[in-house]
């Protein structure tokens, strides 16, 4: 198949995700960009088109924006039976139990995990990843890669030398660019596991190179209690595990959003993830200094850590996009499920136009690819999915069909510029 050039793509049902879906609709790509979207029988008629690729009774649409995981864990199955139970006995078991796994794992296994991770994304047709990396020596598993979206490189640490030795390495790192289409973030990996004068120095780094920043906040009561109390089980046994035990954070009075806030580390487009254990004040500082939640549920469900406020993050307007998480918390890398157990899990305040939207157009939007991915729009690149289910839906019935369960196996081609990604 030609890789430039003009190209019309049709299929039975197009979904530009901007706008209602076209039946027999079809794509014009002339050298990688999308020229005009519209009804095939429209489109046919220009002169210059090289190539027509038909895929028949099929929906084309954006590819899946997903918007936080850690693609270096995807291996955490194979490394640890533990991580394939449906249960764990509480959220401060399963990190435990995670560290303690890690901790046996050689520095070149994470590679290997990272690169069958992104393997395994664009199998269940995403295009755009928020990836959280801690090995950072396992980012060159991006260097052939054509997905798109941030590297979050992340730090966490309690000791001032280690954290001074950390910030050096990052900022020298964070100058250069990014391994194949990616860029990079900055990910300070929660209120819990970053010192606050380390928090404060990551933020300056951001703000200083204009980079996006994702973080764990919010994500479970343990959390809350630390950073509130000053006490619970992380207080109990987490910190006196890794060798913090002398280090608990005095009881701030504050939720974890409370405390950003209340030190100025809350930024516009920076992405705060899970933000299940959030009070109405807390989402009101989250829409109003415009933040991001990126929502992971199926890992919330897993973990017992509680369900997000959905209705209330809408009511207030904050952008909502969706993520796996890892391997380590999530059954599986595919965005598709992730829409299908969130639409049964908030059936009543997303449906099924807003759930599509938020894996495709707001993830992408979150990840800085506003205009490039996303949405099947004339400017855009030529980035879509194809599937081919056994039997198409009626056209009233698909945005529906396409928020149930089963639709991983419905993915049969990712089309990154206009050109065919095989994982």
């Amino acid at each position: 198949m030609a890789t430039a050039g003009t190209i019309i793509f049709k299929a039975r049902y197009l979904l530009p995700i901007v706008g209602p879906c076209i039946e027999n609709g079809a794509l014009l790509v002339h050298n990688g960009r999308i020229v005009e979207v519209g009804a095939a029988c429209d489109l046919a008629g220009s002169k210059e088109v090289e190539e027509i690729v038909d895929f028949g009774e099929a929906i084309l649409l954006p590819p899946m924006a997903n918007a936080h995981t850690h693609l270096e864990l995807t291996h955490v199955p194979y490394w640890d039976a533990f991580a394939g139970e449906r249960e764990y006995p509480g959220f401060t078991d399963w990190l435990l139990r995670l560290i303690g796994v890690l901790r046996g794992v050689p520095l070149e296994e994470f590679s290997l995990s990272l690169s069958d991770g992104i393997r395994r994304l664009i199998r269940c047709g995403t295009g755009a990843v928020g990836d959280i990396l801690s090995r950072i020596s396992a980012r060159n598993s991006y260097d052939n890669c054509p997905l798109r979206g941030r590297l979050f490189l992340e730090a966490l640490g309690i000791d001032a030398a280690r954290n001074r030795q950390t910030l050096k390495i990052l900022q020298k790192l964070l100058l250069d660019k990014a391994p194949g289409s990616m860029a990079y973030g900055l990910t300070p990996h929660s209120l819990y596991t970053v010192a606050p004068e380390f928090l404060r120095q990551l933020s300056e780094v951001a703000l200083r190179l204009n980079l996006t920043q994702s973080m764990h906040v919010a994500e479970s009561p343990e959390e809350t209690l630390l950073v509130r109390d000053g006490s619970g089980p992380f207080a109990e046994r987490l910190y006196p595990d890794v060798g913090w035990g002398s280090r608990i954070p005095p009881a701030s009075g504050l939720t974890p959003v409370g405390w950003l806030a209340r030190h100025n580390l809350l930024r516009s487009g920076d992405l705060l993830v899970h933000g299940v254990q959030v009070t109405s004040q807390d989402v009101d500082i989250i829409a109003g200094r415009g933040l991001c939640v990126v929502l992971c549920p199926r890992s919330n469900q897993r973990l017992g850590v509680g369900t997000a406020p959905v209705a209330a993050y809408r009511a207030a307007g904050v952008m909502l996009a969706l993520g796996t998480d890892s391997m380590a918390s999530c059954g599986n890398l595919s965005l598709w499920d992730e829409v299908a157990f969130a639409r049964q899990c908030f059936a009543d305040d997303l449906d099924p136009a807003t759930l599509l939207g938020m894996a495709t157009y707001h993830g992408a939007r979150a990840l800085g690819l506003e205009g490039e991915m996303g949405a099947l729009a004339p400017g855009y690149g030529a980035h879509f999915q194809v599937l081919q289910p056994s039997h198409l839906p009626s056209a009233e019935k698909l945005e529906d069909y396409l928020c149930t369960f089963g639709r991983t196996d419905d993915v049969k081609a990712l089309y990154l510029d206009g050109k065919p990604c095989n994982p």
